[in-house]
This record gives C-alpha cells, sequence and structure tokens, in this order.
C-alpha cells in the first residue's frame, strides 16, 4: 500500500513567519538609524571638505609641462619571427633607463672551514 504524502507546506505557519520576518525588518530598521546615523552627518561633513579642498586645488593655477607625444609602435617590420626584438630598437622602449635593482652586491659569506679557531685543538 502507498502511503499518502502528507503536504510539507503549510500556509498558515508560512503566513506567520513571513510577518515575523517583516517585524523583525522593522525594528532593524529603527535600530540601525538609531545606532548609526551618525554616520550619514560624518559622510555629509567629510563630502563637504573634500569638495573645499578640490575647490582650492582647482583654483590653483597649474604649471603645464611638456607636453607628452604620442608614442607610436608602428611600423611593425616585417620578420621572419614577427614583433619579437624590434621593440627593444625603439628609445621609449629600452630597458637601459631603469638602475639594477641590486643596489649593494652581496659579499659571499666566509667559509667555517678556513676560520683556524673554529675547531678546536685542545
Amino acid at each position: 500500500m502507498a502511503k499518502e504524502c502528507v503536504p510539507k507546506f503549510d500556509p498558515n505557519t508560512e503566513a506567520f513567519q513571513m510577518r515575523a520576518q517583516w517585524k523583525k525588518v522593522d525594528i532593524c530598521r529603527k535600530q540601525w538609524f538609531e545606532q548609526w546615523s551618525w554616520l550619514l552627518d560624518e559622510r555629509k561633513r567629510t563630502l563637504a571638505e573634500s569638495n573645499a579642498i578640490r575647490q582650492e586645488v582647482a583654483d590653483i593655477p597649474q604649471v603645464i609641462g611638456k607636453l607628452e607625444t604620442t608614442k607610436s609602435l608602428k611600423p611593425v617590420p616585417v620578420t621572419s619571427t614577427g614583433i619579437i626584438g624590434w621593440l627593444s630598437t625603439k628609445p621609449d622602449c629600452q630597458l637601459e633607463i631603469y638602475t639594477s635593482w641590486l643596489s649593494k652586491i652581496p659579499v659571499r659569506l666566509p667559509n667555517s672551514w678556513d676560520n683556524k679557531d673554529y675547531v678546536s685543538t685542545k
């Protein structure tokens, strides 16, 4: 005999849980405003300060430096390897403009066997 399946969905329970959830949301909303509403005032004050700083900077005359020229990698030479190797011939793309990352050459640690006092003779 096949058992009858009892529906697991109870509309009354679902409605009760939904109302309880709405009530929790309302309580949390009120608590947030009571505890964290000072953040809104702080944000307004910070935005006003940052806008004042931006206005001060905008009023300062800007010094125009050397205009950047648009760098172009064309024309690409026709080679059997494609574009490999030709890029370093351009003066803007050379790596020699950077210094070595080693500012101090590492010194080799002395060998402990070269030290005559390493092994006691007594």
